[in-house]
């Protein structure tokens, strides 16, 4: 038979005969027993499918791929010994069972698909399908046939050779393990024997069956060693060879057991293994890995101990460097296609097609990337040529045009754009782009199609069998032709993005270096890139692809079935994720910078480095999060600690991150400005790093100002707002870097200083600063500096003025080039400037540099010299000079003569001046050779010399010299210079001779010389000659009253007086500034430790490195519930619990508490208005700028973006006892509380610990001062719309306190000075509220009061709920201790085992107060009452009160911040234990029966929160004396079983009884009402707890006001009165449960409920939204899956899609999407108010969304528009990151009410969140460490607070602080839906639960079943079941997919789509 088709005929018959034939074998096949008759037919068959490759359709449609697995599955029982013949038979057919595979599967599409299930899920926006047979056998059902094979030890290598060989299409690796195995355990051998399969190993062909192969070898690895070395051998070499190997490695999931694998060699000490799993897995990582492996590795870095793993570290460093997007991996004839019917032509307006590529390698021949088609014909072809070029054909022009400068090259993303226009008569109408940059175009005409078929698209070639290896990141068609400058901006956002360009502010998309480029491109083009640009609208934020223009999108995502793009040929997709991303999802910026503070050595921190620039280079999420996070400042502040870690790696990967390119100087640049900002100005840092460090970073300003093609844009976009030159010119005044390093910092300055050289950023700061510091005089106190606080020296120590004189040195050098001298010039009066500078006892450096600058200045300009005449400039230097007269002053003077040798000896260069100067000096120095002149004020011998000698000189050589003294002045001054000649006509000495030998010859020079006058010139020849007597004697010793001092005497005093005045005032000024910029770095340093402790923060025990996170301890959160209930819980870390709020005040202080430059406080707070000279310019005083005094400098920076202050108040915070002294502060847009400061007198913000004494005289509380600007908690900003009311209160009886209520339940007491100052706020704030239009409640009590006791009296309100509203109008407020609510004892059986309701002796006589329950308290205090009135002092009952605040923190001792505030009112320690609250009857017994009793009543606690009756915290609190037990958790009634919560719920229980309604009234008469002062109800206090008995104003002497104050804020404060008659009774008609217009309720009737007959909607129902708004169908509308409505009321809604393929959010606004936020991936989303809403991503993160309804978004936050604009629609902006999932989230509940969020994800947990905060706060697990189900519902009680959490397997019920009430098993009856029942109190909680059967449950939890003496046990209990088919049609409703209660009905949606009201009859 074979030989039959030896050569086939390509007729059909002989076609039909070779299929004929197959199926005959394959049934022979079937029939055949002997395993050599089966080998013999598999032969057979794969001949003659190589010979006829048609009949492998023929060998699929004969069931051949079963029968193979079959054959395989059946061969395991014929095995016989090793080395038998049967085996040898076994192993030949199993060998040639896989070489039949391989050829009937080898480039056979319909055999692949059908032998595979789905190899990936192709996606685009359109769609991605994978067309495939109506059956398929599965590589599953391979795996299970070779099973047994590769379980047998004989057949096990040559099974695995055989799965490897079909895997790679090469048999020559059959023998591929059984032959390495030979050669171990020589590990060369094998290595070398390994080579010569090698060439096998090319290419993975099936990588479904190397995954078997993977799974088959896992089973074995960890016991068989040498196959454990060939596997590692064998992925060491494809991780080498090639990214298709590569790419299939990743998708078998093999990374996470090889790094388990490392992790067990690491530890087991095989260096050689883990040496070679370290190199694969490098490669692995670098591919890209899961973020559940990246989260193992960077687990890895920090051990137990402290430090870090460096190979996990090294590890980590090679992952940071993937930069791998996802993407589709093509090889050969392979494409992505899709058909469209609706497309029959090309666009009408011109088309674009972008994709990003890579090349593995070049394609052997022309190789299509993408093509349009109609019919048969292609219209567009864009191909590939085998050196790169591209090359385009379309149908208008039919020869392939070739694009010689649009070339790809391998081994890089390339983004191609390919852009068809219809038709531009002035620009080619074909343009291509590579990599945004124009490189090709043609004019062409568009193609006309003649046929109307249907189009195809491609991207790829399925024709051309090209061996070629390429991939595509994303492809897109559009049917918009793209402007010529817009493809650039496309390829900025990378080959990572794969949205839809719907989002408004597609700019954040862009890295920093992206950003850069566009940034260099767009002001490169300056004017030529108008406004109307495409590019540039992108920036602004407008859309320039609509979503409708996206003909395709082809992106690596998930993909549903319904996708219509097909795959055809070689399509794998690779959906990898860069570490960078996995940072993202795990930690983000946070992450990276703990990475950097784990580094304890130089190599870790450069690593850390590394990992951290990777992370955030190709990142804009984690870009984004470190600006989020002032990221920047921290990581300064960890390297600022870390400084002598820093070495020459760390350094350049720190600033190649920044932008230098140290490898080309040239292409540096500044690519991120905030980094650069914080990290590379940081001069302190830098300071700190060792010598070489220092020099590398100063020396970087070269590279960007002088090396750098872009040092315009370096300076001009860059560096030029900076201020650059004053940071160095503070560092040189700070003394950070050593005195051998200040010449690199001046020619740093030098640098900058010429790269903007303009007045206020060069000229100004470097003059002044010049001035102030050779003004400054010596002192012997000194001041410290900001580096060291030991140093406390005067800022101009002893190397000061040598730093000033290289300052200016530097500045003298700059101006020798003119452009900068004329800049100069122009900007200050040069040749004052130079006498402000050479002052009155001047260096000689110095005066050296200022005569040179001054000699510039003269010769540059003739006024100059004028100017400098007029400023007495001559006749100062006469008097300066001498004094310092050295060679170097000489040589710099001598320069400024006429005739100065070097210089045109004719003409008159110089200044003829100078020349006075010159013989004044002489004069002096011959006066000091007579002792009459003072030491060190002449030049000395030598000068004189000099000054003859060159003088000499010049005479000979110079005529210019020679006509100055023609001048009679100037021969004057050397005639009185030769007058001094007489006492050495006998010199003493040689050097004398000389000196009278040269003044002689110089005088004989002069006189000799035709210039002179003739009355001087005998003058001096008569003095000169040798036989000459001196017609005078000089005076020696007293010159004044020669015609030199006579003349200029009073000149040069005037000139010297007002330079010296500006001086000082330049001085002043510096001073200022200097001490300006010191606060101003305190106050960074300050904010930055707040930064990081927010990093810190993030660390929980869900955390990557939970070791390394600081233990939690929990206090009381200020967040108010329903009735302003507080009893969530937050936590705190345990270092700021223990008072670590000062740690960055006093660490700020300790480093910058400087008197620099001797500045005052004084001086500071006065004005800085300084007088300016008389003299100076016309425009004043160029260099003294006017500092305004910001007198709220130190706050400003602490307001968000673009508000201003309105009003400033100084204010007392009330907390509890504490209080915390600080500003409030009224914005235009937010509210203020900022703690630690305080206003002075003079309004200027001060620390409060420098307040004056007594300004908050609070007795009994502690004022904390410590705590500057460290504004605590959530009251650092609030933003105006979330206030909702205020109240104006008491506070120790006086009319300062003042409350604001927020609507995020968040409260804020503070307490003004005086009244009047909070009456003025109160104004301001309701001015404010009025201008930004926010309705308030009013404060109107009696309104308040008569509404709440109407809703009580109608059952509409509760008792507690009334209470609450009492206790707050009748000023009692959870913010004041003192004032805390008060409520009753209502219980007085505290022994029973179960409680009697019916019985009255339950319950506690509320007809009297506490004193009086017992007639033995009844009658002493009468007696006491009666006694007091007999002495004469006002009589009272009780000595103590019901209500102060040591009863309060007595109660919540256990709880923070009440601990601590008991021992603050204890004086720092506890009570005695039997003092203690431990026993709750115990407590009731001391206040109610005990004579030496209390008679406190409760506080609301008792009904509301159980973590007040425990010890959490394990406190000591000391044994009893009376038990001989410790103290610890309070002790409960026998009725509470132990449990508090159970405690809560039925004391709440209590309280709501028929009984305390009755009887309520009465105590709310002793309490508020007309009997709180009755003596006949024994129910009088001290007088000073009442309201009105005192005016504190009123007591003048101090002592005396603060003992009052004391008393009434220990005693206690007794409510303010609000009913003067008794309070009415409560309808107690009906059931007391339920409003008295409310007959039934489910609770009460819920066998009632009945479901209407008819669904009144009819949509796909996901959640059920309420719009009250809405009269029909009772506001109900149900919304589909990935729909929301915005709660207020409107047309808006927020919709996102459920497929991966977009993950965008948009706000839809009537039916119009009026806002994309892309790069979201929302999954699930909620609203927990009209202006908040959550959202759940894949990306595991729970996003926190602020909605501004018509309004501009906030700048700087995700969402927010790219240009400020104000949106007639809603938009929404990020506010919160929260990260704690490990996996995708997958539902989401909030409550505005308790302020918390509720996540639940695939992790198998919830996480609990704090709204307002956007924190972490609790976990609840689902199922143990092995075994997590994912939490797929969630729902929170808005009126308990209890949240319900529901996976597969079980429904959990918790409290607000997680603590857990009830759990019930739900595998048998999945649930689909939650929701609970709500009502302001309810006696029996519901919770209804929605199943996949359509049947619903009603629930409630109870501890009744507890069995007698144990501690309570909650349980679920069913209330109800509904079945799907009670009340229903015959219509199939499906499962329950949402539940709403709405009052007392229950709205159901099923997944029929159909929405069903239950309701309870009438």
């Amino acid at each position: 038979m074979t030989s039959r088709f030896d050569a086939p005929d390509s007729s059909n018959g002989d076609q039909n005969v070779a299929q004929q034939s197959m199926r005959d074998m394959v049934e022979e096949l079937k029939t055949t027993e002997a395993v050599v008759a089966k080998t013999t037919l598999l032969q057979r068959i794969a001949n003659l499918v190589r010979e006829v490759p048609e009949t492998k359709d023929t060998f699929r449609g004969a069931d051949g791929f079963l029968l193979l697995v079959h054959l395989l599955s059946t061969l395991s029982t014929t095995i016989g010994r090793p080395g038998s013949q049967q085996t040898r038979d076994v192993v030949a057919c199993i060998k040639s069972v896989f070489t039949l595979a391989s050829e009937t599967l080898k480039g056979h599409a319909a055999n692949l698909e059908f032998f595979e299930v789905r190899r990936f899920a192709p996606v685009a926006s359109n769609a991605i399908v994978t067309s495939k047979p109506k059956a398929f056998i599965g590589y599953s059902s391979l795996s299970d046939g070779v099973a047994l094979l590769v379980g047998n030890p004989v057949t096990a290598d040559v099974t695995l050779g055989c799965l490897l060989a079909l895997s790679f299409g090469d048999f020559v690796l059959v023998e591929f393990f059984s032959s390495l195995r030979t050669k171990l355990p020589d590990t060369e051998a094998m290595n070398v024997h390994f080579l010569e399969f090698a060439p096998g190993l090319t290419s993975i062909s099936l990588p479904g069956t190397f995954g078997i192969l993977w799974s088959f070898v896992l089973r074995t690895m960890n016991t068989d060693r040498a196959l454990r070395l060939i596997i590692y051998r064998l992925l060491e070499h494809l991780t080498h060879s090639t990214h298709r190997n590569l790419a299939v490695l990743c998708m078998q999931n093999i990374l996470p057991h090889l790094f388990t694998s490392l992790k067990s060699t690491s530890s087991s000490g095989d260096d050689r293994e883990h040496r070679t799993l370290a190199k694969i897995l490098r490669h692995l990582f670098e591919m890209g890995a899961s973020t559940q492996d990246s989260w193992k590795l960077l687990q890895c870095i920090a051990k137990q101990v402290g430090s870090v793993d460096i190979d996990m570290f090294e590890l980590l460093r090679s992952s940071a460097k993937s930069r791998w997007p996802k993407h589709f991996l093509l090889n050969g004839r392979s494409a992505l296609a899709m058909s469209s019917t609706e497309t029959k032509a090309l666009p009408a307006h011109g088309f674009t097609f972008m994709a990003w590529i890579w090349l593995e390698r070049m394609p052997s021949e022309p190789h299509k990337l993408f093509r349009i088609s109609f019919g048969s014909s292609d219209a567009v072809a864009l191909s590939i040529g085998s050196n790169g070029t591209l090359a385009l054909r379309t149908r208008a022009v039919q020869k392939v045009q070739m694009l010689p400068k649009s070339k790809v090259t391998t081994s890089r993303w390339t983004h191609v754009t390919l852009v068809h226009h219809t038709h531009r008569s002035s620009h080619p109408s074909i343009c291509v782009f590579i990599d945004g940059i124009l490189s090709d175009s043609m004019q062409w005409a568009y193609p006309k199609l003649d046929e109307a078929s249907p189009a195809t698209f491609m991207v790829g070639d399925d024709v051309a069998a090209v061996d070629s290896s390429w991939c595509v990141a994303s492809a897109y068609l559009l049917s918009v032709a793209l402007d010529d400058d817009f493809p650039r901006f496309i390829h900025h956002l990378g080959p990572r993005y794969s949205e839809s360009f719907q989002d408004q502010t597609l700019i954040r998309f862009l890295t920093y270096e992206a950003s850069t480029s566009l940034n260099m491109h767009i002001t490169g083009q300056g004017a030529a890139l108008p406004e109307n640009s495409q590019l540039k609208k992108a920036i602004r934020g407008d859309s320039i692809i609509s979503d409708s223009s996206i003909i395709f999108r082809v992106v690596p995502q998930l993909h549903d079935e319904m996708d219509n793009i097909v795959t055809r040929g070689d399509v794998l997709q690779v959906r990898c994720q860069p570490l960078d991303l996995a940072v993202w999802r795990i930690g983000g910026a946070a992450l990276l910078l703990r990475l950097v503070a784990l580094a304890q050595t130089p190599h870790e921190l450069s690593r850390a480095l590394s990992v951290f620039s990777d992370c955030l280079r190709n990142c804009w999420q984690n870009s984004d999060d470190m600006e989020r996070l002032h990221g920047y400042d921290v990581l300064a502040s960890t390297l600022r600690a870390r400084s002598h870690l820093i070495n020459m790696t760390s350094f350049e990967t720190l600033f190649e991150f920044l932008g230098l390119n140290f490898r080309s100087p040239d292409l540096s640049t500044v690519v991120n400005t905030i980094a650069y900002r914080a990290v590379a100005l940081d001069f302190e840092l830098w300071s700190k790093t060792s010598a070489d460090i220092q020099r590398a970073h100063l020396e970087h300003f070269a590279f960007l100002l002088r090396a750098s093609r872009f040092r315009n844009f370096n300076i001009k976009m860059r560096l030029s707002k900076l201020g650059i030159v004053r940071k160095l010119l503070f560092a040189i005044q700070s003394a950070w870097y050593p005195q051998e390093t200040i010449s690199l910092v001046v020619n740093a300055l030098v640098l900058v200083a010429q790269s903007s050289f303009t007045a206020e950023e060069a000229i100004r700061p470097i003059v002044s600063y010049i001035v102030a510091s050779l003004a400054e005089e010596p002192r012997s106190s000194s001041s410290s500096s900001p580096r060291s606080s030991t140093s406390r020296g005067d800022l101009l120590r002893s190397s000061a003025r040598d730093k000033t004189e290289q300052v200016l040195e530097a500045l003298v050098s700059m101006m020798r080039i003119p452009s900068l001298h004329s800049k100069l010039a122009a900007t200050l009066p040069m040749p004052r400037i130079c006498l402000l500078l050479l002052g009155t006892h001047p260096s000689a450096h110095t005066a050296c540099q200022v005569l040179g600058m001054l000699g510039f200045s003269l010769k540059a300009s003739l006024s100059s010299g004028k100017n400098f005449e007029l400023a007495s400039g001559w006749a100062i230097l006469k008097t300066v000079l001498p004094r310092v007269w050295d060679r170097s002053v000489h040589d710099a003077a001598l320069d400024l003569l006429p005739g100065r040798p070097g210089s045109r000896s004719d003409n008159d260069s110089g200044f003829p001046q100078m020349l006075s100067v010159f013989l004044f000096a002489l004069y002096q120095g011959l006066l000091a050779g007579n002792d009459s002149a003072e030491p060190g004020e002449a030049p000395s011998k030598d000068a004189i010399i000099w000054i003859l000698d060159d003088l000499a000189k010049l005479h000979e050589s110079s005529s210019s010299f020679r006509r100055v003294f023609r001048s009679q002045s100037t021969s004057q001054l050397l005639s009185d210079a030769l007058n001094l000649l007489s006492p050495m006509r006998q010199p003493s000495g040689a050097l004398d001779a000389k000196i009278f030998a040269k003044l002689t010859h110089f005088g004989l020079l002069v006189a000799m010389g035709k210039h002179i006058p003739t009355s001087q010139k005998q003058q001096i020849l008569d003095i000169v000659r040798p036989d000459a007597q001196p017609r005078r004697q000089p005076n020696t010793v007293d010159t004044s009253g020669s015609r030199l001092g006579i003349v200029q005497a009073d000149t040069v005093r005037k000139a010297s007086g007002r330079i010296e005045e500006w001086r000082k005032t330049i001085l002043a000024s510096e001073r200022k500034r200097f001490r300006q910029t010191l606060l101003d770095l305190q106050e960074k340093r300050r904010r930055i430790v707040s930064f990081e402790e927010s990093v810190s923060a993030s660390a929980t025990e869900r955390d990557i490195w939970s070791h390394t996170a600081r233990k939690r301890m929990w206090r009381l959160d200020e967040t108010e519930g329903p009735h302003r209930v507080r009893k969530k819980m937050e936590s705190l870390l345990e270092s700021v619990v223990q008072d670590s709020r000062s740690t960055g005040h006093e660490e700020a202080s300790s480093a910058f508490d400087s008197e620099a430059l001797s500045t005052t406080q004084s001086e500071l707070a006065s004005p800085n208005i300084v007088a300016i000279p008389s003299w100076t310019d016309e425009d004043g005083d160029p260099l003294t700028e006017e500092i305004s005094e910001d007198k709220l400098r130190r706050v400003r920076h602490q307001l968000e973006p673009g508000d201003v202050i309105e009003a400033v108040s100084t204010v007392c915070r009330i907390a509890g006892v504490d209080s915390f002294p600080g500003l409030l502060i009224f914005g235009r847009t937010h509210v203020y509380m900022l703690e630690g400061l305080v206003e002075s007198g003079e309004g200027e913000v001060i620390d409060a610990g420098s307040a004056p004494e007594g300004m908050f005289l609070i007795s009994g509380s502690t004022v904390d001062l410590r705590n500057s600007q460290r504004a605590q908690r959530w009251y650092n900003v609030c933003h105006w719309s979330k206030y909702q009311a205020s109240l104006t209160g008491c506070f120790l009886f006086q009319d300062v306190g003042f409350e604001i209520f927020f609507k995020d339940s968040r409260t804020l007491l503070v307490i003004f000075l005086d009244r009047a100052r909070r009456q003025t706020a109160s104004q301001m704030l309701s001015s404010i509220t009025l201008k930004m239009r926010i309705r308030s409640s009013p404060s109107a009590v009696e309104k308040e009061l008569q509404l709440a006791q109407q809703q009580w009296q109608n059952r509409e309100l509760s008792n507690f709920g009334y209470l609450n509203i009492l206790n707050q109008l009748s000023g009692r407020t959870p913010n004041d201790a003192t004032q805390y609510p008060v409520f009753p004892w209502v219980l007085k059986d505290y022994v029973s085992e179960m409680l009697d309701f019916s019985s009255p002796n339950v319950f506690r006589d509320l007809t009297k107060p506490m004193g009086a329950l017992t007639a033995e308290r009844r009658e002493a205090a009468e007696t006491r009452y009666d006694n007091l009135g007999s002495v004469g002092e006002k009589p009272f009952h009780y000595g103590t009160h019901f209500s102060s605040s040591m009863i309060v923190c007595h109660f919540n001792i256990r709880i923070q911040p009440f601990t601590n505030m008991f021992k603050t009112l204890q004086g720092g320690d506890w009570d005695l234990p039997d003092r203690l609250f431990a026993d709750i009857g115990r407590a009731y017994s001391s206040a109610s029966q005990d004579i030496r009793g209390d008679v406190r009543e409760l506080i609301p606690e008792f009904f509301t929160c159980p973590e007040f009756l425990e010890n959490s915290s394990s406190l000591d609190f000391g044994i009893s004396q009376t038990t001989g037990e410790r103290i610890h958790n309070v002790k409960l009634p026998a009725w509470a079983k132990g449990d508090p919560l159970l405690f809560i719920v039925i004391h709440r229980r209590v309280l709501e009884s028929h009984y305390v309604s009755e009887n309520l009234p009465a105590w709310i008469d002793l309490i508020w009402g007309c009997k709180q002062q009755d003596v006949d109800a024994v129910n009088v206090f001290h007088p000073l707890s009442y309201e009105g008995a005192i005016d504190l104003d009123k007591i003048t002497n101090d002592l005396e006001r603060q003992a009052t104050v004391g008393i009434i804020h220990n005693f206690g404060q007794t409510p303010k009165k609000l009913f003067a008659s008794p309070h009415p009774p409560r309808n107690l008609h009906g059931l007391l449960s339920l409003p008295i217009t409310i007959a039934r309720g489910i609770p009460e009737d819920a066998l009632a409920l009945a479901r209407d007959p008819k669904p009144f909607k009819r949509n796909a129902v996901s959640n059920i939204s309420i719009d009250l708004s809405d009269g029909n169908d009772c506001g109900v509308r149900p919304l589909p899956c990935g729909v929301i409505d915005l709660p207020s009321p409107g047309h808006g809604q927020v919709s996102w899609y459920q497929d991966a393929s977009d993950r965008s959010l948009r706000l839809v606004t009537y039916g119009k999407v009026t806002q994309t936020i892309e790069h979201v991936a929302p999954s699930c989303a909620a609203f927990a108010d009209q202006n908040t809403l959550v959202t759940g991503s894949d990306d595991n993160i729970v996003r926190v969304w602020r909605v501004n309804h018509g309004q501009m978004a906030p700048s700087g936050f995700v969402g927010a528009s790219g240009r400020s604009r104000r949106h007639a629609s809603s938009t929404l902006s990020m506010t919160h990151l929260l990260r704690g999932h490990s996996q995708r989230v997958a539902c989401i509940a909030t409550s505005r009410t308790w302020s918390v969020i509720v996540s639940g994800s695939e992790d198998g947990s919830a996480i609990i969140w704090d709204l307002n905060r956007g924190s972490y706060r609790h976990s609840i697990w689902h199922g143990d460490e092995n075994l997590r189900a994912e939490v797929c519902l969630s729902a929170i009680n808005e009126s308990t607070g209890y949240i319900a959490t529901c996976s597969a397997s079980h429904l959990m019920l918790h409290t607000i602080n997680a603590r857990s009430i009830a759990r019930l098993d739900t595998v048998r009856v999945p649930i689909t839906s939650l929701a609970f029942h709500e009502r302001e109190y309810s006696h029996l909680d519901i919770l209804a639960t929605g199943h996949n059967d359509g049947s619903i449950t009603l629930w409630t939890w109870n501890a009744d079943g507890t069995p007698a003496g144990m501690q309570a046990q909650w349980e679920f209990v069913e209330v109800r079941r509904m079945d799907s088919g009670e009340g229903a049609s015959d219509v199939t409703l499906g499962s329950v997919t949402a539940l709403k209660f709405i009052g007392e009905r229950l709205c159901v949606g099923y997944a029929s789509g159909l929405t069903y009201l239950w309701t309870i009859p009438s």
